[in-house]
């Protein structure tokens, strides 16, 4: 995801960047015929057909390796976290007339550190994005819950941030300046993905229980057609996740049966208690890091797409006696928490602390593009959730 303000706006909010006509771009990236990288709905098109070609999760795929091997061949994984990055650039500069950003924020998970970093960096170069300041995602989240709710100097925040391929926690305290990292925590093996598998095992379950033939000829022929509907099959599985947020059950149709298979939300609940649990453990571990007990928090802030599950709040309401802090889109909390601290902060002072200030100045610029306001810097913030 990604974000624009005006750089010297005091008043005017940050907004979310839409591409292709949604406020979510996935982060999935697979190559053409020819070798070339594919974002957004193109990527999800060839990845039905074509998932030995796709890398689903690039910014978990950053960390863990140098490349990926797609199609047979190793395409660097900086190469990959590009593509995303320079899709985004190209639209925030295409909905500003082509005047480029004065200022670029790149947020991380906070555990990230040089290695992991400079690889970021270099995507960014890559996708013509020089000199980009870092933040840390929950300092970014911390900064966006001060939007809308009072936060004392000295007082202490937990940030859950479950993402769609990552699960990281911190605390943090309030500062005149704004947050410093006192513990961070995090399981490298836990996202939101986890929670379409509970769901897809589940369904696994129900089809082998009624009839395991169609089951099996799906998964293990490994025939291009079926190699289509799975892919098909697993983007039903992750609408499924979502609906169950907030339905008590849902239907998933699966290739080979005549009748759709019944999902209650209780059943998913079940499923996903375990892992959820194991993420709570990580939470209260790194309040206990930090030397706080729980009561002594200001706020549990929840953050990333898949926080959304309510069984998440329930946990933490339950063990901790208070309901978590959750925004009504908290996969746009970090991306808008980092511009709420940039987009106010004009040029030549003093930037909100926890950031990472990139090499020098951007060098980009483009043609002059008067907002309507008259005031023709912005920036933004490429976030891949």
């Amino acid at each position: 995801m990604a974000a624009v303000a005006a750089a010297e706006a005091v008043t005017a909010p940050p907004a979310m960047l839409e591409i292709e006509n949604s406020r979510y771009l996935p982060s999935v990236v697979a190559l053409d015929a020819d070798g070339t990288p594919l974002t957004g709905r193109a990527a999800l098109q060839r990845a039905v057909n074509r998932p030995d070609l796709t890398e689903r999760a690039p910014k978990r795929a950053l960390v863990r390796q140098d490349a990926v091997l797609l199609g047979g061949r190793a395409v660097p994984t900086e190469e990959l976290a590009a593509a995303v990055l320079r899709r985004v650039r190209d639209a925030a500069l295409a909905a500003h007339g082509g005047t480029a950003p004065v200022r670029t924020v790149l947020t991380h998970p906070v555990r990230w550190g040089a290695t992991e970093l400079g690889r970021l960096t270099r995507a960014a170069a890559l996708a013509g994005i020089e000199a980009p300041e870092l933040l840390p995602e929950p300092v970014a989240a911390a900064l966006h819950h001060t939007r809308t709710a009072e936060v004392p100097e000295g007082a202490c925040l937990a940030v859950y941030d479950l993402g769609g391929g990552t699960f990281d926690t911190a605390v943090l305290r309030r500062t005149a300046g704004g947050f410093d990292t006192v513990a961070v925590g995090g399981d490298p093996h836990l996202g939101g993905e986890d929670l379409d598998d509970c769901l897809a095992a589940l369904l696994r379950e129900r089809a082998l229980a009624r009839d395991p033939d169609p089951w099996k000829e799906l998964t293990e022929s490994g025939d291009p057609a079926h190699t289509a509907q799975l892919a098909l099959l697993r983007r039903e599985i992750v609408a499924a996740k979502e609906a169950l947020s907030t339905a008590g059950s849902v239907e998933v149709a699966v290739p080979g049966y005549p009748e759709p298979f019944l999902l209650r939300a209780h059943e998913y609940r079940a499923a996903a208690t375990e892992l959820l649990t194991r993420s709570h453990e990580v939470l209260c571990a790194t309040v206990s890091e930090a030397g706080l007990d729980p009561a002594a928090l200001h706020a549990v802030v929840l953050t990333g797409g898949a926080s959304r599950t309510p069984l998440i709040s329930d946990l933490i309401a339950e063990r901790e006696g208070r309901l978590p802090v959750l925004s009504a889109d908290p996969k746009a909390t970090v991306a808008l928490g980092a511009l709420t601290a940039y987009g106010r902060t004009p040029a030549g002072s003093s930037a909100p602390a926890g950031h990472r200030a990139g090499p020098g100045p951007l060098a980009l610029r483009g043609p002059r593009y008067l907002r309507p306001d008259g005031d023709p810097d912005f920036e933004f913030d490429p976030y891949d959730d």
